[in-house]
C-alpha cells in the first residue's frame, strides 16, 4: 500500500496517533535522489516524490501508475468512488446551437474503461499558493451507458421529446486532466477539474426516443454516428462545464483528507 492507503485508513480517524508513529516508529530509507520510502510499524509503505528534484514529473508519473489500480477500486471510507465503473447519478445540460437545441438529462449513467488508462506525462505548477496538476492520459476505450431524456431538436431535423436507454463507445480517448486550486493550511482544495477529451472513433446507440417509432429512431442513430464529430465539438465545452463540479467533488475526497506536504513534498 502507498500514501493514499496509509492516510485514508489512518489519517482521518487517528491523526494524533500518526504523529506519534512518525516520531517513534518510522524507519526512513532513501532509495534515490527523488524517491523516499517511509515504512510504518504497521507494514504500510509511503512513497513520495520531491518537488525540487530534477525528475519530479517522471517520479509522479511512475507513482501514479503504481497507485492507479488501487484508486480504481475506490476508497468508500472517504466517499471516493470506484472509477471503473464510474457512476454518474444525474445531470442536466442545455445546448443551444445550429446542430443541437435541446435540454439533455442524463441519469444512472456508468462509464467503464478507466482501469486501462495509460499515463504519458504528469506536471505540476505551484505559485502563490495556487497549485496545478496536469495529467496527460490515453484510454483505449470508454463505454458509457445509462438513461437519457431529450427535449428539443437534433441537427435541425429530428424533434425529440422522450426518454431512452443509450450506449456510447468511444475509442482512443486522449485528454489532459487539469486540476487547479489553492493550498491553505497544508490542504489543497481543488476548485476546478477541466477535461476536454479528443476521440478517434465514436459509436452511439439509443432505443425508443420517438415514442416507439423505430424508423425515426434508426434514422437518428445513423445521423448521429455519421456526423458525430460536428455534434461532439458543439457538446464538449458545455459538457465539460457540467463535469467540472462533479469531478471536483470526487477528487477532493482524496485531497482534503491527505496533507499537501505528504502528497507533494
Amino acid at each position: 500500500m502507498r500514501i493514499l492507503d496509509a492516510y485514508i485508513y489512518i489519517y482521518p480517524v487517528y491523526k494524533k496517533i500518526i504523529y506519534s508513529l512518525t516520531l517513534v516508529s518510522i524507519a526512513i530509507s532513501l532509495k534515490s535522489p527523488i524517491m523516499s520510502v517511509l515504512k510504518l510499524d504497521i507494514k504500510i509503505s509511503i512513497t513520495s516524490c520531491k518537488r525540487d528534484s530534477d525528475n519530479y514529473s517522471a517520479c509522479l508519473k511512475r507513482y501514479l501508475e503504481e497507485t492507479w489500480p488501487q484508486l480504481i477500486k475506490g476508497y468508500p471510507e472517504i466517499n471516493f468512488p470506484s472509477l471503473d465503473p464510474l457512476y454518474y447519478k444525474y445531470g442536466i445540460i442545455v445546448f443551444n446551437s445550429g446542430e443541437i437545441n435541446a435540454e439533455v438529462i442524463l441519469s444512472d449513467t456508468t462509464a467503464t474503461g478507466l482501469s486501462r488508462a495509460n499515463f504519458y506525462d504528469v506536471r505540476t505548477h505551484f505559485l502563490d499558493n495556487n497549485f496545478r496538476l496536469e495529467i496527460d492520459v490515453l484510454v483505449p476505450q470508454i463505454i458509457i451507458e445509462g438513461e437519457v431524456k431529450l427535449n428539443g431538436t437534433l441537427g435541425g431535423i429530428f424533434r425529440i421529446a422522450d426518454k431512452a436507454h443509450f450506449n456510447v463507445t468511444a475509442d482512443d480517448v486522449k485528454a489532459t486532466w487539469d486540476l487547479t486550486g489553492r493550498v491553505v493550511n497544508d490542504t489543497w482544495t481543488v476548485e476546478h477539474v477541466r477535461v476536454l477529451p479528443t476521440i478517434k472513433k465514436l459509436k452511439v446507440y439509443f432505443d425508443d426516443l420517438f415514442h416507439g417509432n423505430k424508423q425515426f429512431n434508426d434514422l437518428a442513430i445513423i445521423f448521429v454516428n455519421e456526423f458525430w464529430p460536428a455534434l461532439y465539438r458543439v457538446m464538449l465545452p458545455l459538457t465539460s462545464n457540467v463535469w467540472d463540479p462533479w469531478l471536483t467533488g470526487i477528487v477532493n475526497n482524496i485531497f482534503l483528507n491527505i496533507p499537501f506536504s505528504e502528497l507533494f513534498p
